[in-house]
């Protein structure tokens, strides 16, 4: 019988979500949880004073059970779970100058991080880092522009639901096509 620590799972996964976030652009390889990459990161997130939104195919019926979260609308969400970006970053909470932290963390669930070359400035980056995130040009300026009034603004985690591998920006960072 496969049994699972889901205490240590999110511990080591907790520390890849933070690592990302730490460092834009760098890559890390999560641990599944009931056999899914997005529930893996939904148990490391979500408890009981937190909302979400899953705008995925993914079934959170054993999350419900364990985190006890509640579901809201996609305008007062703490935690977006989605397949697309196509005009999120306008709808979605960016928190308030009183509390920043009363955003919405988005998680995009991709099939691969092929996309733009994206050159990445800001807290966590060496002067600046090329690298590729599944986004396009409008998206790229609705990020910088959403995030523009520091300290509100959005992180957003890309989970790719095919290996696990995940990379972050958060409201720092600056981007700009390469």
């Amino acid at each position: 019988m496969n049994t699972t620590d889901i205490e240590q799972n999110n511990r080591e996964n907790f520390r890849y979500l933070l690592d990302t976030f730490s460092m834009p652009g760098t890559v890390k390889t999560i641990n599944k949880l009931f056999d899914s990459y997005t529930l893996a990161i939904a148990s490391v997130l979500l408890y009981s004073e937190v909302s979400y939104l899953n705008n995925t195919k993914e079934d959170f019926s054993v999350i419900d059970a364990i985190t006890n979260s509640k579901v809201d609308t996609i305008k007062n969400t703490d935690y977006l779970f989605c397949d697309s970006l196509t005009d999120i970053l306008n709808v979605v909470k960016k928190g308030t100058h009183l509390n920043p932290d009363y955003s919405c963390t988005i998680i995009y669930i991709c099939d691969s991080f092929d996309g733009e070359t994206i050159t990445l400035k800001g807290p966590g980056i060496d002067v600046q880092k090329d690298t590729n995130y599944p986004v396009n040009k409008k998206f790229i300026e609705e990020f910088n522009n959403n995030n523009i009034s520091y300290p509100l603004g959005n992180e957003i985690v890309f989970l790719n639901k095919n290996n696990g591998q995940i990379k972050s920006l958060c409201r720092t960072t600056k981007l700009e096509i390469a």
